[in-house]
């Protein structure tokens, strides 16, 4: 996807307007219309430096918008009114640049668009209602493709951080930028700037774990398994065979001596692997080629231990040597990720994983949520990992809890995820599932990756697969 611009219109405060501006935008709009709660009454203490200045009209007169543009120094003149061609026309002989907002419910009307050809600079498609200045609502962004007129347009109408999803798949030969408004504010005329940098990194994001989740956020399948085993060499080979069966994503676990939050299957598998010879400076080796022939999301799970034995910023380079996408790392504390990790992975788009468990706070889980991306991987109890043959109902109430907090950043259900039961009653609180211990005991049990996760999909699906789960 091309850069899109990136304008930021209803502000007013100056130190909002400094914190904005410095996460890069393109542009900063200011409305002078009246009935907007976001009006401009008084010249802010700080203005735009290096993004564009936007002045947003509704029906107002050309002498007093010449003024205004005068006074707040505005690149842009932005139109939201009845305005006609015309007026727009002695507006730029004026030497003003034109945005002329367009309010859209089908494709018919986007046929005013024919008249402002040649005298605007962009136009901007918004969503159509009974007032003037927008809606906070969505409208059909298909609709945009009858539009062919040769005027390079915005986006805007209900912009959210869930709607990057929807943004990456539209695309227009004449799409300039997004305009994003009431979605991002803490109050009217006062945006979130964590909110709106979130965004633009959203937007800007390769990461396949970002992918999968912007193209699908249901029914979503993780597998585990320990790097090692059932043989030293056959790392990849599991790898390739998840992927051939319709898996979503795959943690690939890193042994370790000590696995504190693991059950008996998965420490016996660890131990297996370090017996087999497995170390992570042999699993990024075996790892090193698999970006030729694995397409989806690879994560590597294991404890902190390891990792800082081999450097973290030598494991994060690693990770991006051999196309990791993320690390789930258990005894990692979030104060130290926030203190000391964090800059180093995200330098490098390696997304850290964090857990939440029954036991975490809302105040935690809302602060985790703000200050990582990727997903949040929730623990179903406070216990080890392990098969269960069902969630009882307070394990379900926490699930339900979780949901209902709308967090930004997406859910995976983990621990005890066994069977159809389990897996369908993670996947109606949460995008999708992860499976370890499960599969791990059929990988030891069948010694062939593929018939381990063919057996395991019929277990969680009812009914046997070709290999298009996705």
């Amino acid at each position: 996807m091309r850069n899109k611009l990136i304008k930021v219109c209803g502000m007013r405060e100056g130190k909002n307007i400094l914190d904005i501006e410095q996460l890069g935008v393109n542009m900063i709009g200011l409305i002078f219309y009246s009935n907007s709660p976001r009006c401009v009454y008084e010249m802010p203490e700080y203005l735009p430096q290096q993004a564009k200045r936007v002045g947003v009209f509704v029906n107002e007169r050309k002498e007093y918008i010449r003024i205004i543009a005068d006074r707040f120094s505005l690149d842009y003149i932005q139109l939201h009114g009845d305005e006609s061609p015309g007026f727009c026309r002695a507006l730029q002989l004026a030497g003003l640049k034109v945005i002329k907002s367009f309010p859209v419910a089908t494709g018919r009307d986007l046929g005013k668009t024919k008249l402002y050809e040649g005298i605007c600079d962009y136009f901007l498609f918004d969503t159509k209602c009974k007032t003037y200045g927008g809606s906070g609502r969505s409208f059909d962004w298909d609709i945009l493709h009858d539009y062919n007129g040769q005027t390079p347009f915005l986006l805007s109408g209900g912009i959210n951080l869930y709607s990057t999803r929807a943004l990456k798949s539209f695309d227009h030969p004449q799409l300039a930028g997004y305009d994003i408004n009431s979605r991002f504010e803490t109050k009217p005329g006062k945006k979130e700037a964590k909110r709106v940098a979130k965004f633009m990194k959203k937007l800007k994001d390769m990461n396949r774990i970002t992918q999968l989740f912007d193209n699908n956020r249901t029914n979503l399948l993780s597998i585990y398994f320990c790097a090692g085993t059932p043989a030293l060499d056959g790392t990849v080979e599991v790898i390739k065979a998840l992927e051939k069966n319709g898996v979503s994503m795959i943690e690939i676990g890193i042994p370790f001596s000590d696995p504190m939050a693991d059950g008996i299957v998965i420490q016996k598998a660890s131990t297996q692997a370090l017996r087999n010879g497995m170390s992570l400076k042999l699993l990024f080796e075996q790892l090193q080629h698999i970006r030729q022939e694995v397409h989806i999301p690879l994560l590597l799970m294991g404890y902190l231990n390891p990792i800082m034995k081999y450097g973290f910023e030598r494991f994060c380079q690693q990770c991006v040597a051999c196309g990791i996408d993320g690390v789930i790392i258990p005894d990692l504390p979030f104060k130290d990720y926030q203190e000391e990790y964090r800059c180093i992975a995200e330098q490098h788009n390696v997304k850290i994983i964090m857990l939440i468990t029954p036991e975490t706070s809302k105040e935690r889980v809302q602060e985790i949520d703000q200050n990582t991306d990727g997903f949040i991987y929730m623990v179903s109890s406070a216990s080890t990992t392990g098969v269960q043959k069902d969630f009882n109902t307070q394990k379900q109430d926490y699930f339900k809890r979780i949901k209902e907090m709308k967090l930004e950043n997406p859910l995976m259900v983990g621990f005890g995820i066994s069977n159809k039961a389990t897996f369908d009653a993670a996947c109606k609180y949460a995008s999708g599932a992860i499976i370890g211990s499960k599969f791990v005991t059929l990988l030891d049990e069948e010694k062939d990756p593929e018939k381990a996760i063919r057996k395991l999909i019929q277990g969680i699906y009812g009914f046997s697969v070709d290999n298009s789960l996705n």
